[in-house]
């Protein structure tokens, strides 16, 4: 799997969950998310590889999963943080079987408000270690 089919895994485990799918700098955010809920990919790092001709690659996969933060969701935060929760968890569930992921480890999720964009929502920071095969022949 190279850059480009993780970040199509990425997308493929989101979007049927009915978030629109946008990456790239966290500064620039705000300028390309136009609606929600949203998902916002920070740059994958790679952080270890592992084989010769073929092995593993290690991602530090930020992930945030938006909503628009209307007045009940304001007054009630726990609600909506319990629905992307749940769908953080199917998230990771459809990525993991998506071909050529070997593990999902590390795995953090943090409520989140207001920190994202200058739009107003809630959200939730995924953060997670994907080690996914790699073939360098």
């Amino acid at each position: 799997m190279n850059r480009t089919s993780l970040i199509t895994a990425l997308r493929s485990a989101i979007e049927p969950l009915g978030y629109s799918f946008e990456t790239g700098d966290a500064h620039s955010a705000a300028s390309k998310i136009r609606t929600y809920p949203a998902a916002w990919l920070d740059t994958p790092t790679a952080v270890a590889s592992e084989g010769v001709n073929e092995g593993f690659i290690e991602y530090r996969i930020s992930f945030r999963l938006l909503h628009a933060a209307d007045h009940d969701a304001v007054l009630n935060p726990e609600s909506v943080w319990a629905k992307i929760e749940n769908d953080a968890l199917v998230f990771l569930h459809n990525l993991y079987i998506e071909e050529g992921v070997v593990a999902i480890d590390s795995i953090k999720m943090v409520p989140t408000a207001f920190q994202t964009t200058n739009h107003g929502e809630l959200g939730l920071t995924l953060t997670f270690a994907l080690k996914v095969e790699l073939y360098f022949c």
